[in-house]
């Protein structure tokens, strides 16, 4: 009678296992779309709290603010002054044994007109040191081109150029053309990577940055 009962109670078990598996393997819920590229460019934008290797670290929020007005290709506006914000992707001060500090931050959001954000993707392009005029001349390109959003986009970057601007229309701190570290010492930047011989890499108020972005849609 035992054995049974054994047997018994092993197919009942048998089958709740059974049925468990089956209620619990139902269809796959639908994954979220990835965001895509819906335009890209760049702009100059001003650093208004100091970026420190020494004191941030990876995940902290930054911010900068664009350093003139522009349109968005359907013709949103872009005022002087709007909050670019994003992370600290890494962050490293020089310690002994180490050859340089380094710094990489990625932008995340754009404020735009009528207080909406736009998601972007955005990375360092270009730095400069501050200008000893503080007054920031018009943006090289006010209105920025249908074909891929704001800005210009290099054509030392694989997917080609977007707008074309001239030269001579304004100082490289604003020309979004611009690449690479120009007047300060000891700092090398490579695909938005900031480098430095130093003990730390420091973006202090007022250095201007041209910030290269994907706007993701």
């Amino acid at each position: 009678m035992n054995r049974v009962s054994s047997v018994a109670l092993a197919v009942l078990l048998a089958g709740l296992v059974c049925f468990g598996q089956t209620a619990s393997s139902g269809p796959t819920p639908p994954q979220a779309a990835t965001p895509k590229a819906i335009g890209h460019g760049a702009f100059p934008v001003k650093v208004t709290k100091t970026l420190d290797s020494n004191k941030l670290r990876e995940g902290d929020g930054i911010e900068v603010e664009t350093a003139g007005s522009f349109k968005l290709a359907d013709g949103t506006l872009v005022a002087k002054g709007s909050k670019l914000t994003g992370h600290v992707a890494a962050s490293k001060a020089r310690a002994k044994g180490d050859s340089e500090s380094e710094l990489t931050v990625v932008f995340d959001k754009l404020n735009v007109a009528n207080g909406k954000q736009l998601v972007v993707k955005g990375s360092i392009q270009a730095v400069f040191a501050p200008p000893p005029d503080e007054t920031d001349p018009a943006v090289a390109a006010s209105t920025m081109s249908k074909a891929g959003g704001p800005g210009y986009q290099p054509s030392v970057i694989k997917s080609g150029s977007n707008l074309e601007v001239s030269d001579t229309v304004a100082p490289p701190f604003m020309n979004p053309k611009s690449v690479g570290v120009q007047g300060i010492h000891d700092l090398q930047l490579s695909d938005g990577v900031l480098r430095s011989k130093g003990k730390q890499v420091k973006l202090g108020n007022g250095v201007r940055m041209i910030v290269h972005v994907d706007i993701m849609g």
